[in-house]
């Protein structure tokens, strides 16, 4: 006697809106913490949900230990600034609490293309001024070798 275990369609809604207006300008750090979002609020029949960084970068795991999914499969760093991106473009509602951010998604982001393109002109800024910000810090010209006791190493 075999038993054939059938796959049973199951999933996360995602808003079509996401998709016809978001996605093609998203880059992949971003689109990953957008999804990961999603799955954590629309997923669970939620409007917006406790995420922790720490959950976006590895995952959750069960008290037991079991892994009950991976994150979003991002850096830490990539993680931040693709939330900071979403967040101060207003594409995702962050919710500060003292028992940590709530984020949610912002649904009125396509539903007129004055609204859509208003954001993703912001999320552009917001990743050129990340980039050209790090850029313009000054170069550190000296730096302190431990183990020659005071003295300063020239690196260029």
């Amino acid at each position: 006697m075999t038993t054939d275990k059938k796959l049973i369609p199951n999933g996360t809604i995602t808003p079509n809106v996401l998709y016809d207006f978001v996605f093609p300008y998203l880059f992949e750090g971003e689109l990953k913490c957008l999804l990961y979002i999603c799955r954590r609020t629309y997923g669970f029949h939620k409007e917006r949900d406790r995420i922790s960084l720490s959950q976006f970068v590895c995952g959750i795991r069960s008290h037991d230990g079991n892994k009950l999914d991976g994150g979003a499969g991002i850096s830490r760093p990539t993680a931040i600034e693709a939330l900071k991106i979403l967040s101060e473009s207003g594409l995702v509602n962050k919710i500060k609490t003292p028992k940590g951010d709530m984020y949610g998604i912002n649904l009125d982001c396509g539903i007129d293309s004055d609204k859509s393109n208003k954001i993703i002109q912001k999320i552009r800024w917001l990743r050129d001024l990340t980039r050209t910000g790090k850029a313009a810090l000054p170069r550190q010209v000296k730096l302190f070798n431990p183990q020659k006791k005071g003295k300063l190493v020239n690196k260029i």
